[in-house]
């Protein structure tokens, strides 16, 4: 994992711009760091070893998080030919299947380098039309990734389809400036946007367009019996699991773990590997998802360490946390306060690498209101309702979890996410995800895998409990808020944040005043922009 940055001017700009772009998001790559301008490469293992006064057209920037890489993988990267130049955030999980398509005209540095491998298969495509190249290459890819290339005419930057790794970028008179977080952008004049999952950014003499890359594929529902799709779906998450465990250079992985079955189900797969794992839950010490956690991790032998949180300290790190994620809105903080904990403790302990179980909601119609689509529309409407979600999954949890354990310096792995998952869960019929009656049960193939695979009955079909409430987040920034206020009602909330969300627990005593009070950190601490 790391940051990539960069623009591209019509007339030349100092590349001290990237620079400055990689010192506000080095948390993301503490570790090495890179700059392409306008044809030349430089690397250096300190940020200001690369700062200059010299302007370019073209400029990439790169701060690489090792993750027992060669140094060799410090990037920008090259093509053997010299015409093509790229930078890559994230992962691409079958580059080795991919590899072994190259032709034997490539030198590779090193065959178990993704970003390497990646490039090299754009390399082999390019015919001088860099954006049908790319267009191509990312139709073969299983991963989470974004990246940049350039041909020093123009860039084309690509995001994955589902939206697991941020990237934003800003336009200001025919040039774009672009970089994986908020931040690094805000002293650019012009509207912070983001490079929607699938889709491709062009910059050139021309100007800037957007393109479409690569759509999450939507298969036939062709499951439709329940013992197939569960056979079916514990194959492919195995292999998802096994494929992202896969080349890992580490001692020790790390699990965001609630108790809950998603999180169990993968924390069950990669100690059943073999692995050293390590799971990391945050909570109040009477909150259910410390309780669940220390009981399943007893149960099934599981490395537990718990954080636990009262008032004192969700307030201490509140600004933290919004500064993280770059808003103030209630409900994203609330669910973003027991991640960001957990990925500090894990990297307190060299934790470079976890897990989390993310995605199952989605592909298994795991929230309440799920049932209340069939109740109301029917089980087609359900599946339509299902894939909306995971096409919107990146705006409000796949961002914001990417950059609260990035802020740790400590890359996430989404399995639900992975392509082959969600192609098997979206092939299985709605009818399976949720068994019907007064007492129904969603995820109901999910909750049979889980057990199946020696997850505890308890943990297997426990009621959902959302973050924010299962870990008590929500209760203790409440009181927080009423004491802020002092007893004093807020009428208005005037948000830094102009894309929070205010429709979140209508009715709930005390909610206007957590939003006014979370305002109010962002606002005193300039968390924000």
């Amino acid at each position: 994992m790391c940051s990539i940055c960069g623009y591209f001017s019509q007339e030349g700009v100092p590349t001290s711009i990237v620079t400055d772009m990689l010192q506000k998001t080095e948390h993301r790559g503490p570790d090495a760091h890179g700059l392409y301008a306008d044809g030349k490469i430089l690397r250096s293992g300190e940020i200001r070893d690369l700062e200059s006064s010299e302007k370019a057209e073209v400029c990439l920037g790169h701060s690489r998080l090792s993750i027992g890489e060669d140094d060799n993988a410090i990037q920008p990267l090259r093509s053997c030919d010299g015409s093509l130049s790229l930078v890559h955030n994230g992962e691409i999980y079958n580059y080795r299947e991919l590899r072994g398509l190259l032709s034997k005209d490539h030198t590779i540095e090193d065959e178990d380098n993704d970003s390497e491998i990646l490039l090299h298969l754009i390399e082999e495509i390019y015919d001088g039309n860099l954006l049908k190249t790319v267009q191509s290459v990312v139709k073969m890819l299983n991963g989470m990734y974004t990246f940049a290339v350039t041909d020093g005419d123009e860039v084309v930057i690509a995001r994955d389809p589902v939206g697991i790794k941020p990237i934003y970028y800003v336009e200001e008179k025919g040039d774009v400036y672009l970089c994986s977080e908020k931040k690094g952008l805000y002293d650019i004049e012009g509207k912070i946007k983001r490079i929607p999952p699938g889709k491709m950014l062009r910059a050139n003499k021309d100007g800037i367009t957007l393109h479409q890359g690569v759509r999450i594929e939507r298969p036939q529902i062709d499951i439709t019996d329940f013992n197939k799709a569960v056979t079916l779906y514990k194959n492919a998450l195995t292999d998802a699991v096994e494929g992202m465990l896969r080349g890992l250079s580490v001692d020790e992985v790390g699990m965001i773990f609630s108790g809950g079955v998603d999180s169990v189900l993968i924390a069950k797969l990669i100690s059943d590997f073999g692995w050293n794992l390590r799971c990391y839950c945050v909570g109040k010490k009477d909150s259910e998802d410390v309780k669940n956690a220390e009981n399943v991790a007893k149960d099934l032998g599981l490395n537990l360490s718990v954080i636990y949180i009262d008032e004192r300290k969700v307030e201490m790190i509140l600004p933290e946390v919004i500064e993280s994620i770059e808003t103030e809105g209630l409900l994203q903080v609330e669910v973003a306060v027991p991640m960001y904990l957990a990925a500090k403790a894990a990297s307190e302990d060299g934790i470079r690498v976890m897990f989390t179980g993310q995605g199952a909601d989605e592909l298994f119609a795991g929230y309440w209101w799920y049932k209340d689509v069939v109740s109301e529309d029917g089980f087609l409407k359900l599946h339509d309702k299902l894939w909306e979600d995971i096409n919107l999954a990146y705006d409000d949890t796949l961002e914001r979890e990417d950059k609260v354990t990035m802020a740790h310096s400590v890359e996430l792995r989404v399995p639900y996410l992975d392509r082959n998952v969600v192609r098997c869960a979206m092939r299985i019929s709605p009818k399976l995800k949720i068994k019907g009656g007064e007492d129904s049960i969603r995820k109901w193939v999910h909750r049979r895998v889980a057990a199946m695979l020696s997850v505890p009955h308890y943990t297997a079909y426990r009621e959902k409990d959302m973050a924010q409430s299962g870990s008590g987040v929500h209760g203790l920034i409440k009181k927080v808020a009423e004491e802020y206020f002092d007893g004093k009602k807020a009428d208005k909330v005037e948000t830094v944040d102009k894309g929070s969300n205010y429709r979140y627990l209508d009715g709930d005593y005390g909610t206007l005043e957590m939003w006014a009070y979370l305002h109010e950190i962002a606002r005193s601490n300039q968390c924000l922009e």
